[in-house]
């Protein structure tokens, strides 16, 4: 074996270390460690340009919050499409579009956050209460309320139907651990709160007041599903499992399937509701170590999931096949 070429890759007086490599009719593309895209033509003087740079480091978290009326958006002829960028200037934790998918809220890991318009990605408000992460945002099914949950414990409710003045009128307090998964009920009254402590707690809306009557919270019909907790999903966990090896969850639209994502990879479909232990379910190998977020598209025909470590999304075509599991 001999080396015909050899390439070398810098970006700002450093090396890049390559992680994946492509090569297709006289070119060349490189992804690297640092989520940057790299196309060298094979010419007798190889060209090198980049046609990807990094839009961030460290992990991947709530990334994948699809749009409420759209699916995947559709390529071009050369397979390549940036939609949008926005410079926020602080690391984001946390998505959320609102019902009719005009606005997109952004929770910030100093505590901030932002509600962006869709269309420009300019910023039409931003309020900061907290000092630490914003882990989860929710809009309520109408729009007018939305929730904030951070790492300090606390979920904030916020009227946003007054325009970008934002006012708080009120916040749900008595959490035990950092929120990280949130839920309105169908008529906007309640909100379901998954905690760092493994807890599932319900609040009044707007006010925030707990609710703990079981027979009320029974009959409570959910506008979306995320939660890890509760008995609708205790099927999900499997034989000889940690609290923490299940991190995310979400229901399909037509409410017939809950999708999964673990500490070791895998994206698993199970029926839904699975209230009986250890629910059988397809699975699929998604990434390379924990899974730290899954979303179906509004039209359930896909499901999209991101990666911790890996940094990477992944999309599954779904079929009328895969909704039994």
């Amino acid at each position: 074996m001999r080396r015909n070429k050899a390439f070398k890759l810098e970006t700002d007086n450093r090396v890049d270390v390559v992680k994946s490599v492509c090569r297709v009719k006289g070119k060349i593309l490189v992804g690297t460690k640092d989520s940057e895209i790299f196309e060298i033509e094979e010419k007798a003087t190889p060209a090198i340009s980049m046609v990807f740079k990094a839009m961030g480091k460290g992990k991947c978290g709530d990334l994948p919050h699809t749009h409420p009326r759209k699916s995947l958006p559709q390529l071009s002829d050369d397979a390549t499409k940036m939609l949008k960028k926005a410079v926020i200037g602080t690391a984001a934790r946390s998505l959320a579009f609102s019902p009719d998918g005009e606005k997109l809220a952004v929770g910030l890991k100093n505590g901030e956050f932002l509600i962006l318009k869709t269309e420009t990605l300019e910023v039409w408000a931003r309020k900061r209460d907290r000092s630490k992460a914003i882990q989860d945002l929710k809009f309520s099914c109408d729009g007018k309320c939305l929730a904030v949950g951070s790492d300090d414990g606390y979920v904030d409710l916020y009227d946003v139907s007054q325009g970008p003045i934002l006012s708080r009128t009120g916040f749900c307090k008595g959490i035990p651990s950092f929120v990280f998964q949130l839920d309105f009920s169908a008529d906007g009254s309640f909100i379901q709160v998954g905690t760092g402590a493994y807890k599932r707690l319900v609040y009044g809306v707007p006010k925030g007041n707990p609710v703990n009557d079981q027979a009320t919270i029974e009959r409570i019909t959910w506008a979306t599903w995320t939660s890890v907790l509760g008995q609708e999903v205790v099927g999900i966990w499997p034989r000889s499992t940690e609290k923490a090896d299940v991190n995310c969850a979400d229901v399909s639209g037509n409410t017939n399937a809950v999708a999964t994502g673990d500490d070791f990879g895998f994206v698993k479909l199970f029926d839904f509701p699975c209230p009986g232990k250890y629910a059988t379910h397809q699975k699929y190998v998604g990434h390379s170590a924990h899974v730290t977020n899954v979303r179906f598209t509004y039209d359930d025909r896909h499901l999209v999931s991101a990666g911790g470590d890996d940094c990477c999304c992944s999309t599954l075509v779904l079929d009328e096949r895969q909704w039994q599991a």
